[in-house]
């Protein structure tokens, strides 16, 4: 992969990726998922890249077991959703409450709970006992070439590594449950693709396991999304070329014009991402009055203000074309997971399943740590779709 990376214009090292030291925390100095050949040889008082990685990696190990073992999930009585859980799970019925009639979320099916923007705050071997878990739970890592391992929710090529070793070492024990890994392309990573190069893509998936892959051909995605539609014959037989891989279009107004081009000729594993658009610019606003109907209360600064505590965000229908797999994000928390599900199933017409995905309502910022990926707000996303106990079908071409 490290050639891959490279030629995409990202000459990445291990020793360019920094893991931040988790403030108070202490474990292991031994690498998640192996053996690490060599000896450390850093300066006292100071913590290794692959030092920090451990003490992250303890940390968040830690946290998933106490949850775990605080909060019994099973509902018919067995200790795992998977069969290949740690003993250690309660077998009691979770504290769920049955869907009133009526309720949106009636017969509503999800194929994935999306956490995306996973980096090297969060181990592999945490994201590997979650999914091993709930089987509903999807891991978003993004690429951007210029950002890769610098920047928050963009993990290093290190802990990509670590995560194929995790992966490798769970598979050879014989109790392996899928884990499921999407990868997110924007700038030179997703332009390479809509020009027709597969090697990145073939490369997640061949030796990292990504099933799906979101392309994000958007100006707040490093790409130039003027001209897309003259890429379509090209993006076609990338996606014609990897049948095993689930290609995801990021659907925004940006996009429209290689959508709907998309869709003369739909292949099975073509899904599309209809991003809230209002929650990129800063949250759900009210639609604007016509002039007529303005009161002398409705300044021009009222008007353009964005009001993220008038109501939910809008979701659109899916795509009418039925074996387009879709999915839902933007403005998604914890706190309004629930409810934004039910509009997204008022949005959704019966038969279809669709996903949701959720990110920058992930991140915590606190005095002296940096943009973190928050387990806690993961874990409140995964009891809250648990506790629902939705149909949980993963019809996806790519998990098919």
């Amino acid at each position: 992969m490290t050639e891959t990376l490279e030629a995409s214009g990202a000459a990445l090292t291990s020793d360019e990726s920094e893991v931040e030291e988790a403030a108070g925390g202490s474990g292991s100095t031994s690498a998640v998922g192996g053996n690490q050949s060599g000896s450390s040889t850093s300066k006292p008082g100071t913590v290794s890249s692959t030092g920090r990685a451990s003490i992250a990696a303890d940390r968040g190990g830690g946290k998933a077991r106490a949850w775990f073992s605080a909060y019994p999930r099973s509902k018919g009585g067995s200790s795992s959703t998977t069969g290949a859980g740690p003993s250690a799970i309660g077998n009691k019925p979770g504290p769920t409450t049955p869907l009133e009639e009526g309720d949106p979320l009636r017969g509503f099916e999800l194929s994935f709970l999306s956490l995306s923007g996973v980096d090297d705050t969060v181990s592999p071997r945490t994201l590997c006992d979650i999914s091993q878990e709930f089987a509903f739970v999807e891991w978003g890592v993004n690429f951007r070439a210029e950002k890769q391992g610098r920047e928050p929710r963009y993990a290093s090529l290190t802990w990509l590594r670590m995560l194929q070793e995790e992966i490798d070492r769970r598979q050879q024990t014989g109790k392996f449950a899928p884990i499921h890994f999407a990868a997110h392309l924007g700038g030179e990573y997703c332009v390479d693709v809509l020009k027709g190069d597969a090697s990145l893509v073939r490369t997640l998936w061949e030796d990292y396991g990504f099933l799906r892959v979101y392309l994000c051909p958007t100006r707040a995605n490093g790409v130039n999304s003027s001209q897309l539609k003259k890429h379509l014959p090209t993006l076609k037989n990338v996606i014609v070329a990897l049948p095993q891989v689930e290609f995801v279009l990021l659907v925004t107004k940006e996009t429209r014009a290689l959508t709907f081009n998309l869709m003369n000729e739909v292949q099975p594993n073509l899904a599309f991402f209809y991003f809230s658009e209002e929650a990129e610019n800063g949250g759900p606003v009210e639609p604007e009055k016509p002039p007529e109907k303005r009161s002398a209360k409705d300044s021009p600064a009222k008007e353009t203000a964005k009001d993220t505590s008038k109501g939910p965000f809008r979701r659109p229908p899916p795509c009418g074309h039925p074996g387009i797999h879709c999915g839902y994000g933007g403005g998604l928390t914890s706190e309004n997971l629930t409810q934004e599900l039910r509009n997204i199933a008022k949005a959704t017409p019966a038969n279809r399943t669709v996903w949701v995905d959720l990110e920058s309502g992930l991140r915590t910022k606190g005095a002296g740590r940096p943009d973190e990926f928050d387990l806690g707000k993961a874990w409140a996303c995964i009891r809250a779709v648990y506790d629902l106990d939705l149909p949980k079908s993963r019809p996806t071409f790519a998990a098919r």
